[in-house]
C-alpha cells in the first residue's frame, strides 16, 4: 500500500523516473523550446498562499464547491493532459482516481482513450477542445463530446506546436510496430515492472488520439498533430463567451 501512496508531486516524479523507460519519462517532463512557459506555470503555483484561521475555526471543514454546475469535493480538478499512453488504462485510470476523490477532470483532445470510455469512469468531465481544423471538424468534435455526456468544454485558442527543445526532443515513435519494439527493447528491458504491465494486456501502447476522429475510429497518430490539414483557425475580434482567457497560469479574466 505504501508504494501506491505518495506525499508530494516530487515523489511521484521520482517514482516515474525509476519506473518508466527513458524516452517515455522524457516525453512527460519535456517542455517546448527553452521551457519558459512550463517554468513560469510552476512558479505561479508557488505564489499561492494560505491564510489559516485558528480562532473561530469551524468544527467541520467543508471544501466542496462547484465548477460549471458540477459539484466537487474540493476546489481542485484534473487538468487536461494529452497522450497518457504510458499506462495501459491511461486517462480512464485518472478518471477513476478523480471520481474516487469526488472531483472532475479535463480530458485532452490528444487523449489516448476515447471520451466515451473516460466519461463512463467519471461523468464529471470537461472536454478540452483545440481551435484546430475547419468549422465542420470543430463542430463534429463538440457534438461528439455532447453526445458522450461531457459536462462542458475547455477551449484552447492559443495552441502552437513546436518540435524544438533546447535540451533535445524525446524519442517518440509514430507507431509501435515490430521494428520500433526491437529498437526500444534495450531501454524497456531495464524497466521490468512497466514491461510486464503492458505484457498482461497482450498489446503494445496505442499511440493515437481517438478523440480527433469519429467515434469508433482509431484517430490520427499522436506524433503528427499537425497532419491531415490541422491548423489553428483565427476569428479576429471574437471570443468564446463564458470561458476564461488565461496566460501562463497567472491571471484569468472572463471573456
Amino acid at each position: 500500500m505504501a508504494e501506491k501512496w505518495f506525499e508530494t508531486v516530487a515523489i511521484a516524479q521520482q517514482r516515474a523516473k525509476r519506473r518508466l523507460p527513458k524516452s517515455a519519462y522524457s516525453s512527460l517532463i519535456s517542455a517546448s523550446e527553452k521551457g519558459i512557459t512550463v517554468s513560469d506555470n510552476v512558479e505561479a503555483f508557488g505564489e499561492l498562499g494560505f491564510a489559516p484561521h485558528v480562532v473561530g475555526a469551524p468544527a467541520k471543514r467543508d471544501m466542496s464547491t462547484s465548477v460549471m454546475g458540477q459539484d466537487i469535493s474540493m476546489p481542485v480538478l484534473i487538468s487536461p493532459t494529452g497522450v497518457q499512453a504510458v499506462h495501459p488504462d491511461g486517462e480512464v485510470a485518472v478518471a477513476r482516481a478523480a471520481a474516487a476523490r469526488g472531483t472532475a477532470m479535463g480530458l485532452s483532445s490528444f487523449a489516448s482513450k476515447p471520451i466515451e470510455e473516460v466519461i463512463a469512469a467519471n461523468p464529471k468531465l470537461f472536454f478540452q477542445l483545440y481551435w484546430l481544423g475547419d468549422r465542420d471538424a470543430i463542430a463534429a468534435r463538440v457534438e461528439r463530446a455532447r453526445a458522450a455526456g461531457a459536462a462542458g468544454l475547455i477551449v484552447t485558442t492559443d495552441w502552437s506546436f513546436s518540435h524544438g527543445r533546447d535540451w533535445g526532443s524525446p524519442s517518440i515513435p509514430e507507431k509501435m510496430d515490430l521494428k520500433t519494439i526491437l529498437k526500444m527493447s534495450p531501454e524497456v528491458i531495464t524497466k521490468p515492472r512497466w514491461f510486464l504491465q503492458w505484457a498482461k494486456t497482450m498489446r503494445p501502447p496505442e499511440l493515437r488520439v481517438p478523440n480527433q476522429g469519429r467515434r469508433g475510429e482509431p484517430g490520427p497518430r499522436s506524433s503528427r498533430p499537425t497532419a491531415s490539414g490541422w491548423a489553428p483557425r483565427r476569428r479576429p475580434g471574437k471570443t468564446s463567451p463564458g470561458f476564461a482567457n488565461c496566460g501562463a497560469g497567472r491571471s484569468c479574466s472572463r471573456a
